[in-house]
């Protein structure tokens, strides 16, 4: 999606014409009044291609739940899950940065040097 374009409402108002054939070519604009943000003007097509957008974005995350629950119902919740693994698999446990810097240095002690 291309950056809108920033239109006051006075310009909005004396252009309208203009500015709706280009906002039917694709373009997209962002109406300020006094310098705050009041509207979008985008073409409907590209209006109902966002929506179809959020649509398949909410579709893939009430998939993504139920596939969480399913996990959760056969293997038990994700964290307890993921703390008995690296309890298990200490190596592969996540480290804080402090720590990943802490065991950097003690394995490369010249990093730090001039």
């Amino acid at each position: 999606m291309s950056i809108p374009e920033i239109v006051s409402v006075a310009k909005l108002k004396a252009h309208l014409s203009e500015i709706l054939k280009e906002v039917g070519e694709g373009k997209v604009y962002e109406v300020i009044n006094r310098s705050e943000p009041v509207a979008m003007l985008l073409s409907v097509e590209r209006f109902k291609a966002l929506l179809e957008k959020i649509e398949d974005l909410e579709d893939a995350i009430f998939l993504y739940q139920d596939q969480l629950e399913d996990y959760e119902k056969a293997c038990g919740p994700r964290k307890e899950v993921m703390a008995k693994y690296w309890a298990e698999h200490p190596e592969e446990a996540p480290i804080t940065l402090e720590e990943f810097k802490a065991r950097y240095l003690a394995e490369h002690p010249d990093a730090l040097a001039d």
